[in-house]
């Protein structure tokens, strides 16, 4: 007999893959992976030498953001919905606990955007392997830190999904919280805190405060030749001028665990609480 748990993976699962925000999600990434330019460049014999690199900074600099928008607007409904049309209690008054019932979910939910970027990452890196196989270890590992991204904000997501009592309350909240973690960070927020406090010693801090300025650094740390290397930014030359490459991928790829771990177990704390209704 089928678990709860696989029963209500699957269920989201599916859901998710009907998604249209996932299926805009997969074709989205393809593209920004491949690179449309560069596409049109290929069709004209004229690709530059280093095309694989540039495609590899193109892709961290682009697609990294879109992935938290994405996990965040999916993940941030999953369960603040359920309980808006009284579904949730519906699961819960089934044989399956709360634990089977939020994993199940989460889960789901993180393998439905796994199969995205599979997609969109590995139709392209076949294209770039064929090209040049020097870059396809950027290529992997800029998909392996991007899974990790997206299991931090479904995690944070799922905060926001619990501490909400509607669909639209939710989305608000969750596209408010990706606009603090790009747009915000990425307008030079970090710089003028630490120059209007003249504080560099929270420069790093505040870096690993955020998802997705770690990820983008450790992806970009790892892009082998690629010309866009050199836009690391003051936090990563920090980091590699103390620590070195190899301690500093292996504190910020730390960090980012945590924030796989940390906000998945906050919501669930929070979901464990509850009453189904609330």
């Amino acid at each position: 007999m089928t678990s709860p748990f696989v029963m209500i993976l699957r269920k989201e699962l599916k859901d998710s893959l009907q998604s249209k925000w996932l299926i805009t999600f997969g074709v989205t990434f393809f593209f920004l992976a491949l690179g449309v330019p560069y596409i049109i460049l290929g069709a004209g014999g004229l690709l530059p030498s280093d095309y694989p690199g540039m495609v590899v900074g193109t892709l961290v600099t682009l697609a990294v953001p879109l992935v938290p928008l994405v996990s965040l607007a999916m993940s941030s409904t999953t369960i603040a919905g359920e309980r808006e049309v009284g579904t949730m209690e519906y699961l819960l008054a089934q044989p399956a606990t709360k634990v089977e019932v939020f994993f199940g979910k989460y889960v789901g939910l993180v393998t439905s955007l796994t199969l995205a970027m599979f997609l969109g990452y590995g139709g392209a890196e076949l294209i770039v392997y064929s090209t040049n196989p020097e870059f396809i270890a950027s290529f992997l590992f800029a998909l392996a830190y991007s899974l990790l991204l997206a299991g931090a904000a479904v995690g944070l997501g799922f905060i926001v999904s619990v501490s909400v009592k509607t669909r639209a309350a939710a989305i608000g909240t969750g596209l408010f919280l990706w606009f603090v973690l790009v747009v915000i960070y990425d307008s030079g927020f970090l710089g003028v805190i630490t120059v209007a406090l003249d504080a560099d010693s929270l420069l790093i801090p505040l870096t690993l405060a955020n998802p997705v300025e770690t990820t983008r650094i450790l992806a970009l740390m790892h892009m082998a030749e690629s010309p866009l290397r050199g836009e690391l930014g003051p936090q990563a030359a920090y980091l590699l001028q103390n620590y070195g490459s190899i301690t500093a991928s292996r504190i910020l790829t730390a960090v980012l665990l945590l924030w796989v771990i940390v906000p998945v177990a906050i919501s669930f704390i929070l979901f464990n609480r509850q009453d189904a209704s609330t």
